[in-house]
C-alpha cells in the first residue's frame, strides 16, 4: 500500500491544479472539437470526401446529428480564446460541458452570476428571469429578494443567527456555509461568496458588487434585526399559519382518496412511448380515433408496456431508470430512434444518463441500454408545457 508524506505549498497547488485539469477535461474536449469541426467547416475539407456539408461530414464520419455538431461548434465560438482556438476561456474553468452547454442561450452579462457550484436548475431560472426582464419594466428591490429568500419557516433559524451575527464571519457562517449562495426573485439575482457579494438585474447593462458589510445594512432594512425574533416580526407567528392551510389540505386528501375514480377509454388506452403520454386536446389518436388500424401484436406490446409500474428513479440525480417497450428498444439500440419524449418531472439535464430497461409483456427481458443525453428542447411551439423531447448519444467509453 503506497504511503502518503505530508505535502509541500507547492506540491499542494500542483495537485489542486491536477484535479482541476481532470474536471475540465470535457469541457475542453467540447471547446477543441468544436474548434477542430470549424476548420473543416470554413476551409469545406469535407469536400474531398464527397460531402457537401459540414453536417453530412459530421453525420457519416462522426456519428453527430446536426445539432451536437452545432453545439460543439456554437460553444468554441462563446467559450474558447479568442472565440477561434483549442482553449477554454479561463473565467470558464470549471464549468463542465453541461452549465456551457445550458449557458449559450444566456445572456453573456448573466455569466458573472454561474459558478461551478451554480445548478442547471439555476441557470434555467436565470434564464427564465431573462426573459420576465423583456416582458416587464418593473424592476425588483434588494429587500425583495431577501424577504422572498426568508419567507419559508425553515430559515426563520438562519435569520436569527444572520440578526444575533457579532462580526462578519458570523454572517457568512449563517449565509453561506458552503461559500456560495444565490438568492433570486422577479429580476434580480444576488450571488454570494466569500470575497464579494454581486448583484444582477436582467435587462440593465453592468453589476453592483457589495462588501458583506454592505450586505448587513439591507438586511437591517429587509427586517427588524432588533427584534426578539425578527422572523416573527417579518412575517407574524408560524402556528396560525399552519392553523389556516394544513387542515385544508388534509380534507383535500381525504376528499381525493375517498373519489372513486371513473375508468373511460380515454385513460385506459394504450400511448406508443416509453412513458405513458397525456393527450393533447385536439390532438388525432391512432390509438383511441383508429384503433383498428393497429396490427395486434402492437395492441398487445402497448397495453402490456403501459401495466407496467411507473419508472423508478435511482438516488443519483444524474442517471434515471426508466422501461422501455420491446419495440421501441432495438431501434433506440441501433440509433434509428436517437430521441424520447418524456415528460420533465426529473429535471433532466445535459450529461444526465438514462438506463433504459427492455419490456416484453410487460415483463423485463433482462436487456438494459444505457444513453447520455445531448440536448433537450423544451418549451417549443407543438410541445406541450412540461414535455420534452431529449436527443440521445451512446455513452462514450
Amino acid at each position: 500500500m503506497e504511503e502518503y508524506h505530508q505535502i509541500t505549498l507547492n506540491e499542494y497547488i500542483s495537485i489542486k491544479e491536477d484535479i482541476k485539469r481532470r474536471l475540465n477535461h470535457l469541457a475542453e474536449s467540447f471547446v477543441a472539437i468544436g474548434y477542430r469541426l470549424k476548420q473543416i467547416r470554413d476551409t469545406e475539407a469535407y469536400r474531398q470526401d464527397g460531402y457537401n456539408t459540414i453536417f453530412e461530414f459530421a453525420e457519416k464520419e462522426l456519428g453527430l446529428t446536426k445539432s451536437p455538431t452545432s453545439r460543439f461548434m456554437a460553444i468554441n465560438d462563446k467559450y474558447s480564446v479568442g472565440g477561434n482556438s483549442l482553449e477554454l476561456r479561463e473565467e470558464f474553468i470549471g464549468l463542465g460541458k453541461s452549465r456551457l452547454s445550458e449557458m449559450l442561450t444566456m445572456d453573456p452579462e448573466d455569466y458573472v452570476l454561474v459558478t461551478d457550484q451554480t445548478s442547471i436548475k439555476d441557470i434555467r431560472e436565470i434564464k427564465r428571469m431573462e426573459k420576465t426582464a423583456g416582458e416587464s419594466e418593473v424592476l425588483t428591490k434588494f429587500q425583495e429578494v431577501l424577504r422572498k429568500e426568508y419567507a419559508s419557516p425553515d430559515k426563520r433559524k438562519e435569520l436569527i443567527e444572520v440578526a444575533n451575527a457579532k462580526c462578519i464571519d458570523d454572517i457568512k457562517a449563517a449565509v453561506i456555509p458552503e461559500g456560495y449562495r444565490l438568492m433570486k426573485k422577479g429580476v434580480m439575482a444576488i450571488k454570494f461568496e466569500d470575497e464579494k457579494i454581486t448583484v444582477r438585474t436582467m435587462g440593465v447593462s453592468g453589476v453592483q458588487e457589495l462588501t458583506w458589510s454592505e450586505i448587513l445594512s439591507e438586511y437591517d432594512q429587509a427586517f427588524d434585526l432588533g427584534a426578539a425574533d425578527p422572523w416573527k416580526a417579518t412575517y407574524g407567528e408560524i402556528e396560525e399559519e399552519e392553523t389556516k392551510t394544513k387542515p385544508i389540505q388534509e380534507t383535500k386528501k381525504v376528499e381525493k382518496k375517498q373519489e372513486p375514480k371513473k375508468s373511460t377509454k380515454a385513460e385506459s388506452m394504450p400511448v406508443a412511448t416509453s412513458q405513458q403520454e397525456e393527450q393533447v386536446v385536439g390532438q388525432t389518436s391512432i390509438e383511441k380515433d383508429f384503433p383498428e388500424y393497429l396490427p395486434d401484436d402492437l395492441k398487445v406490446e402497448i397495453e402490456q408496456t403501459n401495466k407496467a409500474e411507473a419508472p423508478e428513479t435511482v438516488a443519483d440525480d444524474h442517471r434515471h431508470k426508466l422501461k422501455l417497450a420491446k419495440m421501441f428498444f432495438n431501434d433506440m439500440q441501433t440509433g434509428r430512434k436517437p430521441f424520447d419524449l418524456q415528460k420533465n418531472d426529473r429535471e433532466y439535464q445535459l450529461g444526465d444518463v438514462i438506463e433504459y430497461r427492455e419490456m416484453d409483456n410487460g415483463e423485463p427481458t433482462g436487456r438494459i441500454l444505457e444513453k447520455e443525453i445531448i440536448y433537450i428542447l423544451e418549451g417549443f411551439a407543438g410541445l406541450t408545457e412540461g414535455w420534452c423531447i431529449l436527443a440521445l448519444a451512446d455513452i462514450a467509453r
